[in-house]
This record gives C-alpha cells, structure tokens and sequence, in this order.
C-alpha cells in the first residue's frame, strides 16, 4: 500500500473514532433527555389525573376547566391506575395491569418514582387530597420519541458513512498536497547517479521546514559521497602508479641483467636493486591493507593505558634509532582511570607512531614533544615538532592517501602513514586536528572522548 493511501487511511481511521466518539455522545444525550422529559410528561399526567378524578372540590371553576381540557390529551398506549391507602383501586378497573404492593408502597415511601419496563415508560406519584392520599400510576410508550430517535440515529448513520468517504477523499488530497516535496525529492535523487554526484537538491535559503531540513541532510550525504568517490579514485590511480614503479623497476632490471652475461659483482648489484624494489614494494602493499583493515569495524577492542601505550612508542622509536629525540610530558589525572580508554592497541599504536615517526622525518630527528593530559571532553595528547610545516592550502589534503605536500617530496615516504593514522583515530570515534606554519613546526591535536 502506497504512504498515501496508508496516511489517508490512518487520518479516516482517526476522524471516525473522533466522530463516532461525538454522535454517540449526541445520541446519548437526546435519548437521556427524551427519558427525562416523557418521564415529566408522566408525572404531569399523573398529576392531571388526580385532579380529574380527586380534585373537582378544591379547584376553582377555570382551574377545573383546563383540567378538563386536558385530560383527554393521552399519552400513546397510556394507562392509569389509582389506589388508595389500603391498597385497592380506585375509580379504574384494574384489568390486566395489576401493580403489586411493593410497587405502591415504593411510591407511598419515595412520593414518586419513575422506571422503565421494556418500550414501556411508568410514573407513580403519592396524591394528597382533602377525600385520602392516593397513588396514582401512569403507564405509556413515547412512540414519538422513539421515532424521533429512529430517525436520529438513520441520519446519524448516513452521515457518518458520508462523512467517512469525504475526509478519506480530502485525506487523499491534502496527503498528495504534504507528501509532494517529498516526491520532488525522490524524482532528483533517480536523476542522481555515481557520475553525477555533484547534484544537489533545492534548499530555500530560510530552511524553514522538515523538507528542507531533509533536503540539506540528503545534501551533507551527497557531498560526503562525492568526497569518497573523489577520495576511491584518487586513491586507485595513486596506487597504481606506486606500485606499478617498483614492479617496473624489477621487471626493467631482470630483463637488463638477462640481455647477456655479466660479472657476478654486476649480478650482485642488480639482485640487491631487484631485492630493495622488492621491499619498497612489500612496504606499499602492507601499507594498503593497513588502510582497507581501518575501513572495516575492529571488534578486538580492550582497556588500554595511553600513558602506557606513548612510552612503549617512545621506547619502539628510540630503540631504532639513537638519533631520535622524543620528549613526553605526563600531566596525571586525579583519577587515574580516566587515562583508560577501549580500543585497539595494534592500531592506536600504528596511528601515534606514525605522526611521531613523521615529525622526527620532517624535522630531520630534532626533538619531539609529545603531551598528554585530561580534560573535561577526553584524553589528550599533542604532538609537536620542529620540522618543514605545512602550507595551509595542504592542510585539508594530508590525510588523503599517498598525498604528498610540494616540500615533503625529497624525504622518503609514500604518503600512506596520515591516511592510516586519520582512519584509526575515527575508528576510535576520536578527532585530529592540525596546526602547522611552515619552517616552524606542526603540532596535532588527537582527542579521545570518554
């Protein structure tokens, strides 16, 4: 079933619990007032009655005369009886309704009482006359007022039926009318595809609504895949080209040393290229299943120490080369659980050392400071050297992979080690974040939220 005709459905269902709600209360009530008020009639009747048959005495000519008047005036399928003090009727033979004593002695105890006995409606009053007390009860049907019902309820029905078919029909368009931005939104986003992300949807400029707050959200979702499409291709291309260099290498060098014979120093010299290129090329691809390993979700998670985990890349980095020059300042939290965090430590390892190991590279080994403490937010921890910089305009593309900044060309390096460490530190739902003036230093920023 279509949204529409679901939504339309729900608002009918809706309005005709609400309407149902209404008209039965209106039913109730007329049916209630119409008890109420045949009941009065009753009682009056009874009244009248009882000044026909009792009070000729104590009225005066014109009273005795409206009494007259009316007494003729009877109630449909009406019947009377009078009864006096011992229980014995009274001017109307009693036939073939009888009323027991309960029944009278109920009216003699309460003066008058009102019940109903199938369409029957009955009233009995206690009389007080000059000539004894008397009871007089009425009996009736209000076939008016049942028809008056009868035909209430039969509009009410139809008017339900009609009222139903009208708000699903209106639902149906006012729905159109609410679900029509959204229909828009669907139609651009099938003319969207892989090669055209660049496409947006429309905004109004005040972003007033939900549709529109729909439209900006789809928008981000849009602009973050055109990155990542941007992102795969940039990385295919680069990749290939690094790894197609050393496989051409190798190949050019084998093919060369087979052309004829050579010295076996010469064949030395070209298995040690053939051996280097080699390297460089296991480096590359381990390196590339370092970064797709960070694309996926790691589950292999446990508590770890991150002052703990700093100096064990201290003590990693500096035992490969003497030359290197790392400073770390401890600032201790007053709880030394807050320096605990979840996470992986083969990857949290790779992604600090790396940013460690490329301000000793880029600042040809001077020193290293490296800051930890704790905040409101997380765990801290600062890296800062005194290297080349980064120009601002490259600050946005070092994380992307095998990206190298004009100044970073002549060290050694494929442009691997950022984008790895940028993918580990998301994966720990951690930031970075970059300051850097070149011929100065650079300085990151990772945070670690509790």
């Amino acid at each position: 079933m279509k949204f529409k005709n679901r939504l339309s459905l729900q608002f009918t269902l809706l309005f005709a619990i609400l309407l149902f709600c209404v008209l039965s209360g209106i039913y109730l009530f007329v049916a209630h007032n119409r008890t109420r008020t045949f009941f009065e009639k009753l009682a009056e009747r009874a009244n009248t009655v009882g000044q026909f048959y009792l009070a000729e005495d104590n009225l005066s000519d014109d009273k005795f005369k409206a009494v007259l008047k009316k007494f003729p005036q009877s109630l449909s399928d009406e019947q009377i009886r009078i009864y006096d003090d011992q229980f014995k009727p009274k001017f109307i033979e009693e036939g073939n309704l009888k009323w027991n004593r309960a029944v009278i002695n109920a009216v003699i105890a309460q003066k008058r009482i009102s019940w109903s006995a199938g369409n029957h409606q009955i009233t009995g009053i206690y009389y007080n006359d000059n000539s004894g007390n008397f009871v007089i009860i009425v009996s009736a049907t209000d076939t008016n007022g049942h028809h008056i019902l009868k035909n209430l309820s039969l509009i009410m029905f139809f008017f339900f039926l009609a009222s139903l078919v009208i708000t699903f029909i209106l639902g149906r368009v006012f729905s159109g009318l609410a679900l029509n931005p959204i229909v828009k939104i669907t139609n651009n986003l099938k003319t969207i595809r892989s090669t055209r992300l660049d496409r947006r949807l429309p905004v109004a400029p005040t972003k007033t609504d939900e549709i529109d707050v729909l439209s900006l959200t789809i928008n981000q979702l849009l602009e973050h895949l055109e990155q990542s499409f941007e992102s795969q291709k940039s990385f295919i291309a680069n990749a290939s080209h690094e790894l197609r260099t050393p496989i051409t290498t190798i190949l050019g060098e084998a093919e060369t040393t087979l052309m004829h014979d050579r010295g076996v120093d010469e064949y030395k010299l070209s298995l040690a290229n053939i051996i280097k290129e080699t390297e460089r090329l296991i480096y590359l691809i381990n390196s590339l299943m370092e970064l797709m390993q960070t694309n996926i979700s790691i589950h292999d998670f446990q508590n770890i120490r991150m002052d703990e985990l700093i100096w064990e890349i201290k003590d990693e980095l500096s035992g490969k080369s003497n030359e290197s020059q790392i400073t770390i300042n401890y600032s201790f939290p007053d709880d030394p659980e807050q320096l605990i965090f979840r996470g992986n430590h083969q990857l949290l390892f790779v992604g600090i050392s790396n940013i460690i190991k490329n301000g000793l590279k880029f600042s040809d080994h001077n020193e290293v400071v490296c800051d930890l403490y704790c905040d409101a937010k997380g765990i801290n921890i600062l890296i800062r050297d005194k290297g080349i910089g980064i120009e601002q305009t490259d600050l946005t593309k070092i994380f992307d992979p095998f990206f190298r900044a004009p100044n970073a060309l002549k060290y050694a390096g494929y442009g691997i080690g950022l984008s790895l460490t940028n993918n580990i530190i998301r994966l720990h739902n951690g930031t970075i974040s970059i300051k850097s003036q070149v011929g100065i230093g650079t300085e990151f920023h990772l945070l670690f939220p509790y």
